[in-house]
């Protein structure tokens, strides 16, 4: 499982001719939590079935239990991490990841740090981690002793002096967690460009809703490379070795003025934090048309799972399935309200489910 990066929404594939296994398949809820929570993080099965996942919003790490509907709350939120502070106490958790063994990741975005705790609801200690490329979260793990960290410093600055550098690609960093060796395991196509006005000032923002590639590891240490513009899957074998997917084409969703009434909305809303005036000018550069998908999960499985956009902010979503050989085999429909949010390592498929209230709760289901 795992993934990194940004923005919005659906499509209509093309008729082709296609076999049972390359089709569309529905799902079928198995159950779902009886609480729900303001905003969720992904989402980790446990080795017996459970899952652990964060409140983002009440800043809580959790464990539930799907057959019986109970949740626990792990650990201890605090209003700040001091040096040295307990592995139990976390500020923001913010995302959870898997590694060897019963041993479960959580990584505190506001401490800008990682703590290890075991299946069992226990801290173990901080993650002792090499800081590269920033201090920006390590959340990408395999199963082999390595993190994955996208290395957007690359993007972020580091040129001359009132000049900015822009890289055709941005590498993708694999580190060892014991000794900290730090190597480059495949490179990201940079985001397209455009200038973004805040009151007088103009400066260059990556365009809202252009395609992005997305990066993933399987717990085995195979990753693979969702690549936005081609609309393809590409893999990196353990041994170096890429499979380059196929190209897949898609009809162009465009990018219409509610969209961008939404987005500039959402960033006065997120402005308002950092005193941001309310009535400032603000112009932000944005695609014509919509990516052929806005986020991408890697399941245990071997396959990809990519979200289309869609044409209204409400409508149900839908995920096209790429194999380990970058092949697309089908597309699976969710129902209204729901989103992908993790995999089990056998045959789960875990979404956040949103009620008319808004909260968010947890559902397992199985392909139909």
């Amino acid at each position: 499982m795992r993934l990194l990066a940004p923005i919005c929404p659906l499509a209509l594939l093309g008729v082709i001719a296609c076999t049972r296994a390359e089709s569309q398949s529905g799902l079928k809820l198995e159950s779902k939590l009886p609480v729900s929570f303001p905003q969720l993080s992904n989402v980790v099965e446990l080795g017996d079935g459970r899952i652990a996942f964060a409140d983002t919003k009440e800043k809580l790490f959790l464990r539930a239990d799907l057959r019986s509907g109970k949740v626990d709350t792990l650990g201890t939120h605090v209003d700040s991490i001091v040096p040295g502070a307990p592995p139990e106490q976390y500020k923001f958790p913010g995302w959870v990841a898997h590694l060897a063994g019963d041993t479960i990741a959580l990584v505190d975005f506001s401490a800008a740090r990682t703590t290890l705790w075991n299946e069992a609801g226990k801290a173990l200690g901080v993650l002792p981690i090499a800081q590269v490329a920033g201090n920006a979260p390590v959340l990408l793990y395999d199963t082999l002793g390595h993190g994955y960290k996208i290395d957007y410093q690359a993007v972020l600055g580091g040129g001359e002096p009132g000049r900015t550098v822009r890289p055709d690609s941005i590498p993708v960093l694999r580190i060892t967690l014991k000794t900290g060796a730090v190597d480059t395991v495949a490179n990201l196509t940079a985001p397209d460009y455009g200038d973004a006005t805040f009151g007088t000032q103009v400066q260059e923002a990556a365009k809202v809703f252009a395609p992005n590639d997305f990066f993933g590891v399987l717990p085995n240490g195979t990753a693979w490379v969702a690549r936005g513009h081609q609309n393809r899957v590409d893999w990196r074998a353990p041994d170096g070795r890429w499979t380059v997917g196929k190209t897949r084409d898609y009809p162009k969703l465009p990018v219409t003025q509610q969209d961008r009434d939404r987005v500039l909305a959402q960033v006065r809303e997120h402005g308002k934090q950092f005193g941001m005036p309310q009535n400032l000018h603000v112009e932000y550069p944005f695609a014509d048309t919509k990516p052929p998908f806005d986020f991408a999960l890697g399941r245990p499985n071997g396959e990809v799972w990519l979200q289309r956009p869609r044409a209204e902010e409400d409508a149900p979503l839908t995920y096209d399935v790429f194999d380990g050989k970058g092949v697309w085999r089908g597309e699976v429909p969710f129902p209204q309200g729901a989103a992908l949010a993790g995999f089990g390592a056998k045959s789960a498929i875990y979404g956040t489910i949103k009620g008319s209230d808004g909260q968010r709760t947890v559902g397992r289901y199985a392909l139909k």
